[in-house]
């Protein structure tokens, strides 16, 4: 069903690379009818975004990220897309459309957080003391120094620990998680670290499913579209597989708590650590942004790309009837018409990973990281049946130009 026609005011705009998290808002717009732009950050041996969702796009080369001549690119390709609005994957690029937001057209809106909010949330350690004042549970927690004075108050009991760097741009050579097995181990990891300029957060390992809880907040300050899933299998310290489950009362509470505390405006998605024996829940972190469940619980029928639209008023919430002085009528006649995608009670993986996963067992590859700890035949066959059971996060048949123009980058990459 199409929403809008091709002169339609509402006309997006994603600035990101190719992959699950822009694809999915080019799917989600596009299906309801809004002309869909991209600015594809490419290099030249890469393809270049393709679906049937997809009405226009302009390459953005590496080199010229982050540099004023980047910028007028993205600019030239606003006005003449006719955007009406701009958002994007990455906290960098956005906080770099923020600073140049002279260059931009002004009648194109920026849905994007402020660079305040942005700042606020970069840093991990900033983020736990406020989960510890909304009442999240937290694990022991640890901030390592290069000068590792501090380790030694650290019990020999929470080894292992998972090392996370609390702004991940303060340290050299980057790294996302590092486990470690003693004070040995942390000491000679951190003396590798070239610089450090913000502490590492050290954890005990905890070998637990997560929970990711997805919701919005909108300019307005109303938290929206909070919806809870489960990761029952995990592999390079990402997701694997997801489904839908309840959130409780009290923890969406608690998140809505804390993203009003931080101002957060836009889409998030919370971590969370899942203790199902005594039935805690921990913290880890809250992104701001889309991430990398983006296209699984898209696929689940929750529609992220959706929320970025009602979270900046440029879409009244679903049952909700916004006043007139919010914005054109028209809008509230065209939203009308919407269909809305239902959550459907499956589990979603990629099958591209799922292949890996398998790849990595049969090799004896896997870490422990790689949640769950199972037998290998264990592993093998729960891989076999999830290939065969499991929803795919890219494939869709509305869109196989899509589809296909990821996986065959997928398998270039890997080639």
């Amino acid at each position: 069903m199409k929403l809008l026609d091709k002169g339609s005011f509402i006309r997006p705009v994603i600035v990101g690379q190719f992959g699950p998290p822009t694809l999915t808002c080019i799917r989600s717009w596009g299906e309801k009818g809004f002309p869909v732009g991209m600015v594809c950050i490419r290099s030249k041996r890469e393809m270049i975004p393709t679906s049937k969702y997809l009405d226009d796009f302009t390459t953005l080369p590496q080199a010229k990220l982050y540099v004023c001549d980047g910028m007028q690119i993205i600019s030239d390709f606003l006005k003449h897309f006719r955007a009406s609005g701009i958002t994007c994957v990455a906290e960098n690029i956005a906080r770099w459309i923020n600073d140049h937001r002279q260059m931009l057209p002004a009648e194109v809106a920026l849905w994007l957080p402020s660079n305040q909010a942005i700042n606020a949330l970069i840093s991990k350690q900033k983020q736990i003391e406020v989960a510890r004042k909304v009442g999240f549970k937290i694990l022991p927690t640890y901030f390592v120094e290069k000068d590792l004075q501090t380790i030694h108050g650290i019990p020999q009991e929470h080894f292992p620990l998972c090392l996370r760097p609390t702004e991940p741009q303060t340290i050299i050579p980057a790294f996302k998680v590092q486990m470690v097995y003693s004070r040995g181990d942390l000491t000679q990891f951190v003396n590798k670290i070239d610089k450090i300029d913000k502490s590492i957060i050290a954890q005990p390992f905890m070998d637990l499913p997560n929970l990711v809880v997805h919701g919005a907040r909108t300019t307005s300050g109303t938290s929206i579209g909070l919806q809870a899933f489960l990761v029952e299998r995990k592999f390079e310290t990402v997701t694997l597989s997801i489904r839908p489950t309840v959130l409780e009362k009290d923890l969406k509470e608690k998140c809505i708590e804390f993203t009003n505390h931080f101002d957060v405006i836009g889409n998030y998605h919370f971590e969370f650590l899942v203790d199902k024996k005594n039935g805690f829940i921990y913290f880890l972190e809250l992104n701001n942004r889309l991430g990398g469940t983006t296209a699984k619980v898209f696929a689940c029928g929750y529609d992220e790309p959706l929320l970025i639209l009602q979270a900046y008023g440029v879409l009244p919430i679903r049952n909700q009837q916004r006043n007139s002085t919010e914005g054109p009528s028209t809008i509230n006649q065209q939203a009308s018409t919407i269909l809305y995608r239902p959550l459907a009670n499956i589990t979603v993986s990629s099958k591209r990973a799922l292949l890996k996963y398998l790849f990595y067992t049969i090799k004896n590859k896997l870490t422990p990281l790689d949640y769950p700890s199972e037998s290998k035949l264990n592993r093998i066959i729960k891989t076999i049946y999830g290939f065969l059971k499991y929803r795919d996060d890219v494939f869709m048949l509305r869109d196989l130009r899509g589809s296909f123009a990821l996986y065959f980058e997928s398998l270039k990459n890997n080639l």
